[in-house]
Formats: C-alpha cells, structure tokens, sequence
C-alpha cells in the first residue's frame, strides 16, 4: 500500500516538460529545474518598484502624511531585548519532525532531539544578528520544490505552487522574531485587516460582509463589492518599502537590524525530480516558508489599507456610526463602497 501510495504521488508531481519561450521545452530533469530558476529568478531580481535616488523619500512622504499607529519607546525596546533560552526551547520542542529540512540537511528532529545542548548556542549566534552580525549565506539559502495547481496547464512555471524549504536554525530565529512581534500587531493594525493577527481570523470578515450585503439591500444605494486578489503579493513586497513601513510602525533600529539579517544574501535554488537548479539571488518579496512573513506583509499592507479608509472620494457602506470600506485578509481585499462610480 505505501509504495502504491509513493507512486502515485511521484507520478501526480512528476514534470514531464517546461515551455520555454522561443525555444524547445525543457525536458530533462536538470532543463526542469533550470527553467523555474529563470522564471523565479525574474520573479526576485529586485525589479518590483523603480529604483531612484528619491524613492527612500517618496516613500517616507507617503507614510508620513498617515495616521499609522506605532509602538512605544518601551515596546520598541522589549522587541529587541536579547533572545533567551527559554524562548527558544519551546519553539524547538514544538518542531513538527514531519517537516522537511532546509538545504543543509539538519532536520526538525535534530534540533527537537538534542534542544537542551542546542538553545544555548542557537541564543547566542540569534543575539549576535540582533548585534548587527551578518549571516553566512548558506544559512540564507532556499529549497524550492513545486507543487502542481489543480486544474492549470502543467506546462507553465505559472501553475506551479512554489514551496521553500528553509534551514531550520533560522526559521526559530525568524519564529522568536515572529512570537515577539505578533503581540503587538492588534494594536498597530486596524480590525478590518485579520489574517495572520491573534485573536482574528476570516469568519470576522465574513460575518462583516454578510451584514454589509444586508444593509446595503435595504438602503438601497449603488454598491459594489469588489473582490482583489494581487497576483504574487508577498513576492513582490520592495524591501526599501518594508524597513520604512517598520520605522514608521515604531519598531527600533536595533530589531530592524534583526529582521534585515534574514534578508542580507538570501539565495534559492529550484528542486524537481531528479533535477536541481543553480541558485539565484532573492532580492524582493517577503520570504515564503518563513515564520516572520506574514505578520511583515500584513504591517505592508496596512498603510494602503489607511489610505483607502481615509480617501474622502472612497465611500463605505454606513452602518451605525461607522463606514465601512475594506476588509482584508492576507492578500485577499474585499472592497465594500458605495457610489461606485465615484468611488
């Protein structure tokens, strides 16, 4: 029964060819590989926002004129405070031994198996990232393998799911991170955004949009409810963006330093079957597989979001006192406006 199972599943992610643009398709194993490399090279060559001398600046203007919350003095300094061994420990128990290992081949068991020897120097080299340490590159490095989408030609890059297989010690550095700073984001994000927020989730947001639906029945008003989904949104996000997005959130330079070292030489390369592909640089987006990439996209996020609520051409769906014009999950963005036309 399990090799029967095996095989099906090596024959339903099996990739018999790649077309290439202008050329044969990729066939073999190694050709495989190499052409999602191409595609997912292009994808993180860092060509996401036009790169100018003005664009730290007009990104600052545009943050500046919102009224974003921040952290205080304290908050800011306690996120940044000298990860423990105590923090980490837990995380190291939890580890799911399921789960694949990163490119250096340590996988969650080793850590979870030997964590009371490990947490104290895991502590020490994370303390040093937080110091201003840079990491190795081969701690930065990826695994991707992809995943066929259900329905999608099986000849394109495009229908493919990416997964990254991250090395284990810096997904816990990433996860300390995470831990810390997913406490704070109730009080820096608005309630109508809730994926990746404690204490929210989709059935919020469904509940909202259903009693919007009603409301705006009964008004009898032109509405719309618009439905985005941004192609590739977490790929995408610019860094310049992201490390002024956390400045303005009030996050201090010292826990920057922290983040940015999980994003100083990153590199991934493409797994198939049979086949690896060289590595290429990442040089955008927020890091798929990573534990801190979530909560990141969602602080991204949000000033768009404070733009919409504050636009006074943009018109929500009154209900009581408030006006409702968006809902947010992830990258999931439910518009919900009145006067579409204007709007």
């Amino acid at each position: 029964m399990l090799a029967r199972k095996l095989r099906a599943l090596r024959k339903r992610n099996s990739i018999a060819k790649i077309q290439r643009s202008g050329d044969s398709p990729a066939v073999t194993p190694s050709e495989i590989a190499e052409e999602f490399a191409h595609y997912y090279s292009k994808l993180y060559d860092g060509t996401t926002a036009p790169s100018d001398g003005q664009k730290q600046q007009k990104i600052r203007s545009f943050l500046d004129q919102l009224p974003l919350r921040s952290l205080t003095r304290p908050q800011a300094n306690a996120l940044a405070s000298p990860i423990t061994t105590e923090e980490i420990l837990p995380l190291l128990k939890e580890l799911r031994t399921s789960k694949a290992p990163g490119p250096d081949g340590f996988s969650p068991l080793y850590y979870k198996k030997f964590r009371t020897q490990l947490a104290p120097l895991l502590a020490n080299v994370y303390n040093g990232f937080l110091e201003g340490n840079t990491p190795p590159k081969e701690l930065l490095a990826a695994s991707i393998v992809v995943i066929p989408k259900e329905g999608k030609d099986p000849t394109t890059c495009t229908s493919y799911r990416p997964i990254s297989l991250l090395n284990v010690d810096m997904k816990i550095y990433a996860k300390v991170l995470a831990t810390r700073l997913s406490r704070h984001l109730p009080s820096l994000v608005h309630p109508d955004q809730v994926g990746f927020i404690p204490s929210r989730g989709a059935p919020d947001n469904i509940r909202r949009a259903v009693n919007l639906l009603s409301i705006a029945h009964a008004s009898k008003q032109p509405s719309l409810l618009l439905s985005l989904d941004a192609e590739k949104a977490f790929d995408r996000v610019d860094w310049t963006y992201l490390w002024e997005v956390l400045r303005r959130f009030g996050v201090g330079d010292e826990m920057i330093r922290g983040i940015r070292a999980l994003y100083t030489s990153p590199t991934a390369s493409v797994t198939t079957m049979g086949g690896r592909s060289r590595p290429f640089d990442i040089l955008n987006g927020t890091r798929q597989g990573c534990p801190l990439s979530p909560l990141l996209f969602a602080l991204c996020l949000e000033p768009l979001a404070e733009q919409i609520r504050g636009h006074p051409d943009i018109s929500g769906i009154a209900a009581g006192d408030k006006n409702y014009k968006l809902s947010l999950f992830a990258d999931d963005i439910l518009l919900t406006i009145t006067r579409p036309l204007v709007s």
